[in-house]
């Protein structure tokens, strides 16, 4: 299986709590695996595939979108300013 092909994909509804995330990422399948160990009561281990795909079920609160703040200079320099003082 190509790069290409290797995908992630989360999906969940407005009925139920939790989402399915299915995905070939390994630094994905190594942070749920850590989460379906620590924390068996939210995070579930569905099935594995032969293509190497995992799917996990967790909890819908948990899926987040984040967008990286951008800073102006003059933020970026008052940031600096305070790490200076610290």
């Amino acid at each position: 299986m190509n790069r290409l092909e290797q995908e992630t994909i989360i999906n969940f509804n407005e009925a139920e709590a939790t989402a399915s995330v299915y995905t070939h990422n390994a630094a994905l399948i190594r942070k749920l695996e850590a989460l379906a160990d620590s924390r068996p009561e939210d995070a579930k281990r569905a099935r594995s595939f032969s293509d190497g795909g995992r799917e996990y079920i967790v909890p819908k609160r948990w899926v987040k979108v984040n967008a990286s703040r951008i800073l102006t200079e003059e933020q970026k320099a008052s940031i600096a300013a305070r790490f200076k003082r610290a």
